[in-house]
């Protein structure tokens, strides 16, 4: 049976969790459950954690609560992370450049990995001393080392955050993203509001990342500059990219929809659900965004469902 990638919203590894701990006696949960411990042990499905877990699993401020989670998300996911979409942008680019040249790509996008160092890549290691580093791994082994840090990543200190010098997760670039979405919006009722409109401006914004990831002076580069001046090309180019191209199309559904209300979480929402959904095979997304998601579903590598009772189904097909 071949590995299955699967990807859980906060909400639904907080059910799993209480179930787990006998603080909830649902028996549909109770059978995913079982389902979900067998398929992680035994090696036939993974579960990475993302970036957004982390700290999603850090704002729970009792740190009883904090701890089983972290504890139960630990031994499930065995540590499997998958990488953020920024940190997966140069890679894709490079690819679907190389895919157009005919040339063969310089990076491959790696959105699967161990531990908190491929989820946050700005991460160094476990130790600021080589030193202590070298003794610790001399004396437990590298594994039981990696296991102990990554298990108390997850779990954070037994002291209610926040405590010494950690702090609670911050909310300042979600609200950045809080602040530049809604001006967008507010930008497309001034100039008439249109589906098509939507789509052109969220295309334009997301544009503006390309060229970034790589070196200004590289054919890549230029290649994507001359894109630039070819709406139909460079739509092309940027649907190519896996995760960019899920999470561009969540953005304009969400602005295609006047209706549509932005909320401090849906940047993390669309960013790890997006990222999940170009590369996992199932994901396990909240109802909103999951429906969204699902528009797309020809585009997308993941089945989305947003019912946690599905996924024995999913798993087994």
């Amino acid at each position: 049976m071949a590995l299955k990638r699967v990807y859980l919203d906060q909400r639904d590894w907080v059910a799993l969790a209480r179930q787990h701990y006998g603080r909830s006696h649902d028996e549909a949960i109770a059978g995913v459950l079982a389902l979900v411990r067998e398929a992680s042990e035994s090696g036939h499905a993974s579960f990475p954690l993302s970036a957004v877990h982390y700290q999603e699993t850090y704002r729970q401020r009792n740190p009883d609560r904090r701890r089983r989670l972290g504890a139960f998300m630990a031994d499930i996911s065995r540590h499997h992370t998958i990488a953020g979409a920024p940190d997966l942008l140069s890679a894709e680019v490079h690819g679907a450049v190389s895919a157009l040249t005919g040339t063969a790509p310089d990076h491959v996008p790696q959105p699967f990995g161990i531990g908190a160092k491929h989820a946050f890549k700005q991460m160094k290691g476990y130790f600021t001393d080589p030193e202590t580093e070298r003794r610790a791994i001399a004396q437990f082994g590298a594994k039981a080392v990696s296991d102990y840090f990554e298990r108390a990543l997850l779990m954070g200190p037994p002291e209610q955050l926040p405590f010494a010098d950690m702090a609670l997760p911050t909310r300042e670039f979600s609200q950045r993203q809080l602040d530049f979405e809604r001006e967008t919006a507010r930008k497309l009722r001034e100039w008439g509001h249109t589906s098509d409109r939507a789509h052109r401006v969220v295309l334009a914004q997301e544009a503006q990342d390309l060229i970034a990831p790589l070196n200004a002076e590289t054919a890549a580069a230029g290649h994507i500059r001359a894109l630039i001046g070819n709406q139909s090309a460079l739509t092309d180019f940027m649907m190519s990219l896996p995760a960019k191209a899920a999470i561009c199309r969540m953005r304009m559904s969400a602005h295609e929809d006047m209706n549509f209300r932005w909320h401090l979480g849906d940047l993390n929402d669309i960013t790890a659900l997006g990222t999940a959904a170009a590369y996992c095979d199932i994901v396990v997304a909240e109802k909103h965004w999951g429906s969204i998601l699902r528009r797309h579903a020809p585009y997308l590598t993941a089945h989305v469902t947003s019912d946690l009772s599905d996924l024995p189904h999913l798993l087994l097909k």
